[in-house]
């Protein structure tokens, strides 16, 4: 990182004042718009970064004790050192902060991609203005799972980039239900399905499975299938019997004879 004084011209022991008058001068000066030097663009930015840096008090006196620590080792060391190649030293040992910032951001994914991983094109508006960011998402990823991409923050006023913290949330699914690392199906089956027992199909999100319905299966009875749901979890068929309208008087007369041949008490638990 260069030295903001010697960006605008001006001593350390400037006021704010006399900051102000060089910034705009050279600001005018550098400024893309009306400037012919080739490096303008670049000129333009120091000079901004600098000014914005001195001109707060807070930040301007954080940067005067780094700088000064970057001094004093130059001194001590008796040769031209860098100050970029201090400053990780430096802010290990006395304390201060790069200034990167970290980049907070939700990022919606399918239940699909959650099971089997996925890579995202994630667009994200900065300082820097508008990036985009390749994002690897792992299999079996959960509800508010949480991924850490280093450097791909906003950048500091020292160049470094901070991290950019990324929460994955689970979009809502037209089948599934999630509950942690578990996944819920709600599946309809017919009385004699559920009476008599059945191997039918079953949807999970690996693809469809042959289950088997045991004999004598009641509504709310829960099917394990196990490592179908998000990484080690399980997927749970959630059975619910439900009866087929009456289209037919032969038909009927089925459901007369399945009452007379069975003796149920529907308020039984």
């Amino acid at each position: 990182m260069r030295d903001y004084y010697d960006i605008l011209g001006v001593e350390p022991s400037a006021n704010s004042g006399e900051i102000k008058r060089a910034y705009k001068k050279l600001a005018r000066k550098y400024h893309p718009d009306v400037s012919s030097d080739p490096d303008a663009q670049t000129r333009f930015q120091d000079i901004s970064d600098a000014y914005d840096n001195l001109k707060n008090e807070e930040k301007r006196a954080e940067y005067d004790d780094l700088r000064s620590h970057v001094n004093g080792e130059r001194f001590q060391g008796g040769s031209d050192l860098n100050f970029d190649d201090l400053l990780s030293s430096i802010l290990a040992r006395s304390g201060f902060a790069d200034h990167s910032e970290p980049l907070d951001h939700t990022l919606a994914i399918t239940l699909e991609e959650a099971y089997g991983g996925a890579t995202r094109d994630l667009h994200i508006d900065g300082k820097a203005g508008r990036k985009t960011i390749r994002v690897t998402i792992p299999k079996g990823v959960t509800e508010g799972t949480r991924l850490r991409l280093t450097g791909q923050g906003e950048p500091g006023w020292d160049g470094r980039s901070g991290d950019l913290h990324l929460r994955l949330t689970l979009a809502p699914h037209q089948q599934f239900e999630t509950d942690g690392r578990n996944i819920s199906l709600a599946l309809s089956i017919t009385p004699w399905q559920a009476a008599l027992g059945e191997a039918i199909e079953v949807p999970t999100l690996g693809g469809t499975v042959t289950v088997t319905v045991p004999a004598n299966s009641q509504t709310g009875q829960k099917l394990r299938l196990r490592g179908r749901g998000l990484g080690s979890g399980d997927q749970f068929v959630i059975l619910s019997i439900a009866n087929p309208l009456i289209a037919s008087e032969q038909q009927r007369r089925a459901f007369e004879q399945l009452r007379s041949s069975f003796s149920v008490d529907s308020r039984a638990d």
